[in-house]
């Protein structure tokens, strides 16, 4: 027979327990909008019965409950659910990346607008036109030394205003990787923490819930592996252990270690700027001195943008700068009002002199000439002659040139359209993928709140219940009050 006062004991624990249940659902209510945390609940299991196993056993009817225990406070968490949501954030982080580089280009280039390069091309064309329709009437040569200039002023908009964004990269790339390292360090300052917690065998369940923050925050940024290291000392079952993180390519190959859990140390990513100011710029980034590539995620996306993206289509104005320059050049010296003691050229660079190689940053109007110097007729020709102004808007809509090194033949314009389209098609795609893995993860980020987040009509459900049961255990340690009191002050008397 269980002595009364082990029944006391039993309802003691079940108060406790009860207490420990309600304090935890508590904690949940408290952090419900609390950002990374993930619900806990006690797990219960029951007290060891009496009598126990063995040859000199109290013998009965048989074993008997001996009350309740709380096995350990546990956050509520699927590690699967994690891998999604990391993965596609990775994901989103890179495209994000892209489409907001290609969204800015956009809004740059501006076509098709009334003030982008198309609509500046075509006035140039059309004074041209004007010219040789209207060779004796004065001012049309200064028109088209005004749409010229507003052909160079637009070129070199283009160019200064696409290099300021490629520049902003360039300190986004250097932002971002110091954010890797400060997260890195923070992990593995955590992982010290846990370890020390889970070394006198409890379970760091708020330190779980903020390394995992910053591993969410670390995986949008690069590609990482998350594996898990036991503590020292003695730890429960239920410990997580301290996080190892690598960091990885797409595919899922180790690139090195940021986050060493055996050692509790970290690594230092560093990223140097090669070639800035060139066509070819270059993003070195190291891991301890070690050359690392293909890390993916927002990291990556800028990278690519700088180094890839900006510096192509920068190439392709310069590329469709220095063409119209020389072409223009080249039938401008021989029309009748082309004078070479006010310089040899039409088209040159912003400091007044003509260049070999033209760049859209530069390209510019000479300023010593003057409406009467723009003139329709070619050299030695007759009055009323039209030909060196028609020969001029060839230039722009007719004529055809290898412009880059793909070898295709097109004229000036139909390559300027070219290029907005692949411009548009390249941001179109990018923010597909934005959108899309955007849906991903958010889905996956669902999946997680149903599993970890705080539902509050669960919990005061929960707390209903506890409250019940509390109010259930001490209403039976009132009627073993009143036993002892019978069995103790009234028996025998």
């Amino acid at each position: 027979m269980i002595p009364i006062f082990s029944s006391l004991n039993m309802m003691q624990r079940a108060l406790q327990v009860t207490q420990s249940a309600i304090q935890t659902t508590g904690h949940n209510i408290s952090n419900a909008n609390t950002d990374g945390f993930s619900r806990q609940r006690v797990n219960l299991t029951t007290w060891l019965p009496y009598p126990g196993t063995g040859i000199n056993a109290a013998r009965g009817a048989g074993q008997i409950g001996t009350g309740v225990n709380d096995e350990a406070v546990v956050r509520i968490r699927d590690q699967f659910v994690d891998l999604q949501v990391r993965d596609n954030s990775n994901q989103n982080g890179y495209w994000s990346a892209l489409g907001d580089a290609y969204s800015q280009m956009e809004d740059i280039m501006n076509e098709p607008t009334d003030s982008g390069l198309s609509t500046s091309l075509d006035g140039f064309w059309q004074s041209l036109q004007d010219l040789a329709s209207n060779s004796g009437t004065s001012g049309t040569g200064t028109v088209v030394l005004q749409k010229g200039a507003a052909v160079a002023d637009t070129l070199n908009y283009l160019a200064v205003s696409l290099g300021k964004v490629q520049d902003n990269l360039n300190q986004q790339i250097t932002e971002n990787v110091g954010l890797v390292n400060n997260y890195s360090e923070q992990i593995n300052s955590l992982n010290q923490q846990i370890n020390k917690q889970e070394a006198n065998g409890f379970l760091a369940n708020d330190l779980y819930d903020e390394r995992d923050l910053l591993t969410d925050k670390l995986a949008q940024l690069v590609n990482i592996k998350v594996s898990k290291v036991k503590s020292d000392g003695n730890p429960s079952p239920l410990a997580e252990g301290r996080s190892t993180i690598e960091l990885t390519d797409a595919s899922g190959k180790s690139l090195g270690t940021l986050v060493n859990g055996g050692t509790l140390t970290h690594a230092t990513l560093n990223a140097s700027i090669e070639n800035a100011d060139s066509s070819q710029p270059k993003v070195a980034v190291t891991l301890d001195g070690e050359g690392v590539d293909g890390f993916f995620g927002k990291l990556q996306g800028l990278t690519d943008a700088y180094t890839k993206d900006y510096p192509s289509v920068l190439q392709s104005l310069d590329n469709m700068a220095s063409k119209l320059a020389g072409a223009f050049n080249a039938v401008y010296e021989q029309t009748a009002g082309y004078d070479s003691e006010k310089g040899t050229f039409f088209l040159g660079t912003n400091d007044g002199t003509e260049a070999e190689a033209f760049t859209a940053k530069t390209i510019h109007v000479n300023e010593n000439l003057s409406g009467t110097d723009i003139t329709a007729a070619n050299k030695n020709q007759p009055s009323g002659d039209n030909s060196g102004a028609q020969a001029l808007a060839d230039v722009i809509a007719t004529n055809t040139y290898t412009i880059d090194s793909g070898g295709q033949t097109v004229t000036l314009k139909n390559y300027l359209q070219s290029l907005v389209g692949q411009i548009g098609v390249n941001a179109q795609s990018a923010n597909q993928f934005t959108s899309n893995t955007q849906t991903m993860l958010d889905a996956a980020q669902n999946r997680r709140s149903s599993i970890s987040g705080v539902s509050l009509d669960e919990e005061l459900t929960n707390m209903i219940q506890f409250q019940h049961s509390y109010g259930a255990a001490a209403k039976v340690v009132t009627t073993l009050d009143t036993l002892l009191d019978t069995l103790i002050n009234r028996m025998g008397g």
